[in-house]
């Protein structure tokens, strides 16, 4: 059956949402335009069909399905708060090929074709976003990744310290209504998509 982007769009748009968000670990859900943008890229590139994946810092599992719709062998999905099993089983239950691990990805060991996340981008925490920077690219041979735009020259930099940046872009990322302070049904937050491979 052909895959299909807009199918995998709308199939994303149906997923539940993080459960009981937590502000110190910077959750909020993907949305499912920019994660379907992101899973085909990967898609295209070859790097999802048939591969090992590892879905970094999963929150709801979003890219994990779309990794799955796409044909992954095997998906390893990677999320330290226990609050999430709950949604993770739900939205993910049609798969039998993924792993769910509850856990720090600071912790994690192993290896994976693909490594793809939306890190937390270290405004409520400065310097969330560096455990997981430091160690994607020793887990992964092609990896994906989002941040903040406005970060994006000390990401770059990071990056490109570590591995091949292949492809970069802006996006945009929709986050709707999750916390207290956020005064808008949602905002819109320009972000750096990267595709890069490890030297």
């Amino acid at each position: 059956m052909k895959k299909s982007k807009k199918t995998l769009e709308i199939k994303l748009s149906k997923l539940g949402s993080i459960s009981n968000p937590k502000i110190e670990l910077e959750q909020y859900s993907t949305d499912p335009i920019l994660a379907s943008d992101m899973a085909n890229m990967a898609f295209m590139n070859g790097d999802i069909e048939g591969k090992t994946i590892l879905d970094a810092g999963a929150g709801n599992g979003i890219f994990s399905y779309a990794c799955l719709y796409f044909g992954a062998s095997k998906v390893s999905v990677i999320e330290i708060d226990p609050d999430q099993e709950k949604i993770l089983d739900d939205n993910l239950a049609e798969f039998s090929n993924k792993e769910i691990i509850i856990g720090n990805i600071e912790k994690i060991e192993g290896h994976w074709d693909t490594v793809i996340c939306n890190v937390p981008f270290g405004s409520v925490i400065e310097d969330i976003d560096i455990p997981f920077l430091e160690k994607i690219f020793h887990l992964g041979d092609a990896i994906y990744l989002i941040h903040n735009w406005k970060a994006r020259e000390f990401v770059l930099n990071f990056v490109s310290s570590r591995s091949e940046i292949i492809q970069y872009t802006k996006k945009r990322l929709i986050i709707p209504r999750t916390y207290k302070h956020h005064e808008r049904d949602r905002v819109f937050i320009d972000v750096l998509l990267i595709y890069a491979k490890r030297k």
